[in-house]
Formats: C-alpha cells, structure tokens, sequence
C-alpha cells in the first residue's frame, strides 16, 4: 500500500510516502504559518523523486490536531482533495499520537506535549500497559506534571519549551529526547494511518474536520 502522509500541526511541516510500513522518502520544511506556499509543491516532488504518481498512491494520512489553526486546515483540507479526486482511503490522526510515536521505543508512559501558548499546553499521555492514548486536552504545565506517577518520557515542543520546570516538578521520573525526536512527523502519521485503515477505520473526505480544542482568535 503505497501511503502519503501529510503533517501540519506545528510551524514544522513535513511529507512522506511509505510502501506498507516501509517509510521511502520524507521531506521536513519550516515555513512559519505559509505551509500554503509549499505544501503542494513539496508533495509533488516527493512523489516524483519516488518515481510515482498521485495516481499510484492508496490511501492519505493526515495530522488533525490539535495544532496551529491555519497549519492544520492547510494540511486536513490538502489531504481530503486529494482523496476525493483519486478515490483514495484516507485517515485523520491526532497529532499528539503521531507526537508520541517518536518516543515509544523508550519503553516508557510517555507525555505527548506541545506549546499552546499563554503559558499552557495541549498533551496527551500513552500509558505503557494499557497501549492507549489519553484524549487530549489543555492545560498549565504545573496540572500535567501533578498527574505523572510513573517514569515518563516528555516529548513535544511544550517538553522543550518547559524542560526545567518539569525536571524541578517531577524530578527522576521524567526522561527527555533529542531536540530532532520533539517534532510529529509525516511518517509516523502514514504508519499510523496504515494500521487504522487496515483495521476498517477509514475517514470520511466530506467530514473529517481538524480538532483544535481552543478557538482561534478571529472565532473569539
């Protein structure tokens, strides 16, 4: 299953194209809020140096959220089009769950964790026995660290952003990553896309929609 995944929930923004669960190529830009500039064109020179077509890829995988409000309609509205116009499957992932894939080979809960300004923090917990997700939420630095019991891996901008605080509050129990792992990326999104849509759960191009959990400014 050739597979494209798109992420755009962070200033960062990146493609990839996987065959099945083999990750071919991937391309990371960092255009602020313009990822409309780039996103098309980074996509189609993907694929040409796959040496494939649109017409070749089976199914589209996309952040949606929660993120930058421009950045993941960017991202969500780019992946519905194109499943529309080629007839192909697609998948909406939440970007905190793409997040946390980059930490998962620690074999640790970890805190899925990204800057949502005013001091606060979109996140989401991958508890290590159970495999799953908490659903996201957000909230003050101080809140999240008051619910960590166990050995936690902080990933995310928000982890980089308040590394020492979360040292000084939580101490030995939290564990951090390479500044290059704190960023969701476009493969662990078609990775995950893959195994949710070989598991029946395809998404809808006419509802699929990107989830914010915070108003944007001009909604206020």
């Amino acid at each position: 299953m050739k597979i494209l995944g798109i992420e755009t929930s962070t200033f960062w923004g990146s493609v990839s194209v996987c065959d099945d669960d083999t990750i071919l190529c991937e391309y990371v830009f960092n255009t602020g809020p313009r990822h409309n500039e780039v996103l098309i064109p980074t996509i189609e020179r993907l694929l040409s140096d796959c040496g494939l077509g649109k017409d070749d890829l089976e199914a589209v995988c996309v952040s949606v959220g929660p993120g930058s409000f421009t950045s993941l309609r960017i991202g969500v509205s780019t992946a519905k089009t194109l499943c529309y116009s080629l007839g192909t499957d697609l998948a909406g992932i939440p970007s905190l769950e793409i997040l946390a894939s980059n930490a998962l080979w620690c074999g640790d809960d970890v805190c899925a964790m990204t800057d949502a300004g005013r001091g606060e923090v979109f996140f989401s917990f991958y508890d290590l026995k159970s495999t799953e997700m908490t659903p996201a939420e957000i909230a003050t630095p101080e809140s999240v660290c008051a619910g960590v019991r166990r050995k936690t891996v902080f990933v995310g901008s928000g982890a980089l952003l308040h590394e020492n605080f979360i040292r000084d509050a939580v101490g030995e129990r939290s564990v951090f990553l390479p500044a290059d792992l704190n960023t969701p990326r476009a493969s662990g999104c078609a990775l995950l896309g893959r195994k949710k849509i070989l598991s029946g759960q395809k998404d809808d191009p006419f509802t699929l929609t990107p989830f914010y959990l915070r108003r944007s400014a001009a909604e206020r």
